[in-house]
């Protein structure tokens, strides 16, 4: 228990602190054995991606990290409207912007319709950047075995003018197998995998529209 308090952080810490102060049921929080899972989000479709007709362009994308229990460490549910809480004994391997913004560069770059694409901070150029911050990640377990819940928020930026190019929010819903962490996660891929789909169609569409930035 003590490493997963560790991962989560005082800020998560005192969000789930608050959340059981209202007395709010977390049954569903502890699965069966008291042994520490670790799950990684997966791209389940990645490999059906079909190709794109290459744009020119060199693509930074940049996970924008946020406070909510929801972007963290633990893996978030629900029993109640803007409610949230964290799995006892699982985690994810990464946080979910972070994790997102991968699979989006892997994507991305397996459909070749960009230059280049690559993570912001990696000392490699770029004439745009997606913006990606997570509103929601959970499992919306307000009903049993619940339903997965992604949205997220995409920025694209021309980067040689500063100027918004696009800015849209995507969502997808996947339904829970079974209600333990292990169905959480896997249907939190599923509904991600959907989440890239319209990630990457949108990130290539309005790349197309934008103009190219002047030489320099």
């Amino acid at each position: 228990m003590k490493s997963l308090l560790q991962r989560i952080g005082l800020p998560t810490l005192a969000a789930v602190a608050w959340l059981a102060a209202g007395c709010v049921t977390v049954d569903i929080g502890k699965d069966a054995g008291n042994e520490l899972a670790q799950f990684r989000i997966l791209d389940t479709a990645a490999a059906t991606s079909p190709a794109a007709q290459p744009n020119g362009r060199q693509l930074v994308i940049a996970p924008q990290a946020s406070p909510s229990i929801d972007d963290s460490f633990a893996l978030a549910y629900s029993r109640a409207p803007n409610q949230r809480a964290a799995y006892q004994f699982a985690t994810w391997s990464d946080r979910p912007s972070n994790r997102l913004g991968q699979l989006l560069v892997d994507r991305l770059s397996a459909r070749r319709t960009f230059t280049s694409v690559t993570l912001a901070g990696r000392g490699v150029a770029g004439d745009l950047q997606l913006n990606l911050s997570v509103d929601d990640f959970l499992h919306d377990a307000a009903t049993s075995p619940g339903t997965a819940r992604v949205a997220v928020t995409a920025e694209l930026i021309d980067r040689g003018t500063r100027r918004l190019v696009a800015r849209q929010s995507f969502s997808a819903t996947t339904p829970v197998a079974e209600a333990n962490s292990a169905g959480a996660a896997a249907a939190l891929s599923a509904a991600s995998s959907r989440v890239l789909d319209q990630l990457a169609a949108w990130a290539e569409a309005n790349a197309n529209s934008a103009a190219p930035s002047p030489a320099r």
